[in-house]
């Protein structure tokens, strides 16, 4: 089988039989230990059944994200006499996916508007048939309550923490001020000045390290789930720790925190048709968490939901994004994309940049106004994630370049090997294989909007139209980028993970983005909002068997 195939094998115990629900390659399936692994209360025989177990916890968390720290702090804190071994798949104990890459603003409210954020919520849900059930979002809600509070009574102080209202008109806070209830969360940050944590990941993984109780491996990838297949109830995982297979016996379950599938092509492509899409981190994210699930009978949700997709300046010969990754990357304002048709095809100017609410054309709302918020683009008035071209090209002057195009980086992109420049459009169009006719077709076009001040094709605000006539000219190749996906397996209220047949599947529990609550639009801040949130929530789940 190739390696991201998975597989289901039943054991036969003295007992009963047990299903191992992993990824193929697994070679543990014999009933013989393969050695007891210290630190989490190791047991040579820990099941009545026969199975031999290497390890023994009262929670498994897999995946060391904010997420998952969320999830093992809430169970070390809430029962002194629990144990709790987490597991990471990559190399940083600050987990290995989007959370430290993150901005590390994480979304609350208060218990006075409460009712607001969850109709926020559901605004944001867009879709009642197809988007998270009511009660999900309203334990959502209720949790995020609760957020702010609980960093502080972590040991977090005022002083520590940088508050952004809901009516901040900043960068994406609110994402979607158009909506009725879109003042009703708060929004928090470490990195106030004389504060000890730049990054809600540091704070936690500063509280994690002074709890005895669990205990954190890294490079240490769940292989399989090991369940009842009689009554369905999850019995533990499989990981490997480099060389071994190790059987952890999770007594009261298992929290599946494993982030998305953003670094697995092959999902990408099903799901998104964006196969060549590089996220912005989250390189161990491959999906192996949802195959694992999905061999249990978990059923799914939102897997084509999550926040994506922008264009960032790509070096030519696809080595990497060098100092250009990320939507700051480069000033939109100061220049066009276009496609390999040498054409522009949406509003190439990133709402996640710098922003005037105010309305940009007299009579025309907002949602007819702005490019993307987190990569849903504005499209005929609705907000949709819309795939973007394998590769696509940023077209600016020297004008734009003396105005600090490039100011992030301070340097010659040309000469760094991430485009080309030229004295005519016909050169330009020549080095980067585009129709020389459609490109000055473009440019003239644009030029013309320019000198208009309006942009009748995408509705660029007014002052992004920045005209291109200085020579010489200059070209970009870029490739789509994105954050994170949303989807994975269905999560109740009470973060269980639900089967086909719409039953949760005891001892299985998810949070953070496997499995999100964001169906459709995205708030910033909202990831790790939902991280602290539900984090909590699945520990408490679990500690109550």
């Amino acid at each position: 089988m190739a390696a991201n195939q998975s597989r289901r094998t039943f054991v036969k115990t003295a007992g009963t039989t047990l299903m191992v629900a992993g990824l193929a390659g697994m070679g543990l399936v014999g009933c013989s230990s393969q050695g007891a692994s210290s630190g989490t209360g190791s047991t040579g025989d820990a099941s009545s059944d026969g199975f031999e177990w290497d390890e023994e916890t009262d929670v498994l968390v897999v995946g060391s994200g904010l997420a998952g720290v969320a999830a093992a702090v809430t169970v070390a804190k809430e029962d002194p006499n629990a144990t709790c071994l987490l597991i990471e798949k990559g190399q940083s104990p600050l987990g290995n996916g989007n959370s430290p890459f993150s901005t590390g603003i994480f979304m609350y409210t208060t218990e006075d508007r409460e009712q607001d954020a969850l109709e926020y919520l559901k605004e944001l849900r867009e879709n009642e048939e197809t988007g998270t059930p009511d009660d999900v979002l309203e334990a959502f809600a209720s949790e995020i309550v609760h957020n702010l509070d609980w960093i502080k009574e972590l040991g977090a102080t005022d002083a520590d923490l940088t508050i952004i209202p809901g009516t901040a008109d900043l960068v994406c806070f609110p994402e979607y001020p158009e909506l009725e209830h879109s003042a009703s969360c708060d929004y928090a940050a470490f990195g106030a000045e004389g504060s000890k944590w730049d990054h809600v990941t540091k704070f936690m993984n500063d509280v994690l390290n002074d709890l005895p109780a669990i205990t954190l491996k890294t490079q240490c990838p769940l292989t399989a789930l090991v369940q009842d297949p009689s009554t369905k109830t999850v019995l533990g995982g499989i990981y490997s720790d480099g060389s071994t297979e190790v059987r952890v016996k999770a007594n009261k379950g298992v929290i599946m925190t494993c982030g998305g599938f953003e670094s697995n092509p092959g999902m990408m492509a099903n799901y998104f048709s964006e196969p060549t899409v590089k996220p912005v981190a989250a390189q161990e994210n491959t999906g192996d968490g949802h195959r694992i699930c999905t061999l249990l009978g978990a059923a799914e949700w939102h897997m084509n939901s999550g926040a994506g997709f922008w264009n960032t300046i790509r070096k030519l010969d696809d080595s990497g994004w060098g100092k250009y990754s990320g939507t700051g990357s480069i000033n939109t304002a100061l220049g066009i994309t276009v496609a390999s048709n040498g054409r522009r095809f949406y509003m190439d100017w990133d709402a996640c940049g710098t922003i005037d609410w105010d309305q940009y054309y007299e009579g025309v709302p907002l949602n007819a106004s702005v490019g993307s918020h987190h990569g849903h683009m504005q499209f005929g008035g609705d907000w949709h994630l819309l795939p973007m071209p394998k590769i696509s090209w940023f077209v600016c002057d020297q004008t734009a370049i003396d105005n600090g195009v490039f100011a992030l980086q301070g340097e010659d992109p040309v000469a760094e090997g991430f485009g080309y420049k030229a004295d005519t459009l016909e050169e330009l169009a020549a080095q980067a294989d585009l129709p020389a006719e459609q490109l000055i077709e473009t440019v003239d076009l644009w030029n013309s909007y320019c000198e208009n001040g309006k942009d009748p094709a995408f509705f660029r605000p007014p002052n992004t139209l920045t005209p291109i006539k200085t020579a010489p000219f200059y070209i970009m190749m870029q490739q789509p980028q994105m954050l994170n996906t949303d989807g994975g397996p269905v999560r109740s209220a009470k973060a269980e993970i639900i089967d086909v047949e719409g039953n949760p599947i005891p001892h299985l529990y998810s949070a953070g983005e496997f499995g999100s609550v964001w169906s459709s639009l995205y708030q910033g801040g909202g990831n790790l909002g939902e991280c602290l949130a539900f984090g909590r929530i699945a520990a408490r789940s679990a500690l109550a068997n």
